[in-house]
């Protein structure tokens, strides 16, 4: 169930929906739907448990890069496994996700706590890459995949005319030169099979980032690769406040 305070903002958020050429009339669950712009400190904000979009981010990873691996692949046939990689990575990041985000407007529309509001929390990369993330679900989940790629093509693979104006590295090179060019060493990523299922089988991995056996940043994901990268984002981010 929804905070009741959302219903009052149901022809605000279709309208929204239609300026942005999502198809309302294919909205099928409506209720979730809402859910896609609600946070969790607006439904926190209340006695009764309520729903919120954090859960609406559990597909988005796969609907996004699958979505973005597709047109890289079909657009650019010159262009190397390496290159599309690390061009993917650009465009499915947080701050490029947030630009999107903001660029769509959709930061007046999240409905956030009074205390967050104040803050100008709705300001933030993370909360704007996680509610366009639970966007892209609900697009997939609700209307299926063909309207989720129209949106991802129009909105967030269209940031690769302005992302190819710069050299792409992954947060991996990124940190490798900023540690070397300060130290001279190596990082090193030691890696941690953190969860497991009922069968066992490794649901999360952790990676520490490392220089001389130091940890300098922790990070976890579905796979070593995508911790990795991570405790790497995490690092080299951390050396830019």
């Amino acid at each position: 169930m929804l905070p009741p305070q959302t219903l009052a903002n149901r022809e605000k958020l279709l309208n929204y929906a239609k300026s942005l050429d999502i198809p309302v009339e294919k909205i099928k669950n409506e209720n979730t739907f809402l859910q896609a712009f609600v946070h969790k400190s607006f439904a926190a904000d209340f006695k009764e448990i309520w729903d919120h979009n954090e859960r609406l981010e559990f597909l988005w990873d796969g609907v996004l890069w699958a979505v973005i691996c597709k047109l890289l692949f079909l657009d650019h046939p010159e262009m190397q496994e390496s290159s599309m990689t690390l061009y993917k990575i650009a465009l499915v990041k947080e701050e490029t996700l947030a630009t999107v985000a903001r660029n769509i407007k959709l930061d007046e529309q999240i409905l956030i706590s009074k205390w967050e509001e104040k803050t100008q929390w709705r300001k933030k990369d993370a909360i704007l890459c996680d509610s366009l993330e639970s966007l892209i679900w609900y697009i997939f989940v609700d209307m299926w995949y063909q309207e989720a790629e129209n949106f991802v093509k129009k909105y967030v693979y269209s940031m690769y005319s302005e992302i190819k104006k710069n050299p792409v590295k992954s947060y991996k090179t990124m940190v490798q030169e900023y540690v070397q060019h300060h130290t001279k060493q190596t990082p090193v990523y030691i890696d941690f099979e953190e969860v497991k299922d009922s069968r066992w089988n490794i649901t999360k991995y952790r990676s520490d980032l490392t220089v001389w056996w130091k940890k300098l940043s922790e990070w976890f994901g579905t796979n070593k690769k995508k911790a990795q990268e991570d405790a790497a984002k995490n690092y080299y981010l951390s050396t830019k406040n």
